[in-house]
C-alpha cells in the first residue's frame, strides 16, 4: 500500500513538473526596451506611422509614396 501512495505521490509530481516547464517555454518574453519614436500623421489618409517609416514634403508626412503624389 505505502508504495502505491509513492507512486501516486511520483507521477502527480512528475505531471506538475512537466506542466510547469511548458508554461515555462511558451512564455514570450517582452521585446527589449529601446529608444522610442515619434509617430507622425499621413496628411492624405489619417494613418499613423513612424517617422522613419513616412515621406515627407515641406513639413508634411505622408504614409506612402503614391499619397505623396496624389496630395501634390
Amino acid at each position: 500500500m505505502g508504495k502505491l501512495i509513492f507512486l501516486v505521490l511520483g507521477i502527480i509530481l512528475a505531471w506538475r513538473v512537466l506542466k510547469w516547464y511548458r508554461k515555462s517555454m511558451t512564455r514570450k518574453e517582452p521585446p527589449p526596451a529601446g529608444v522610442a519614436e515619434d509617430m507622425v500623421r499621413c496628411a492624405h489618409c489619417g494613418v499613423h506611422l513612424p517617422r522613419s517609416e513616412s515621406h515627407a514634403s515641406s513639413g508634411r508626412f505622408f504614409c506612402s509614396e503614391e499619397h505623396l503624389r496624389l496630395h501634390r
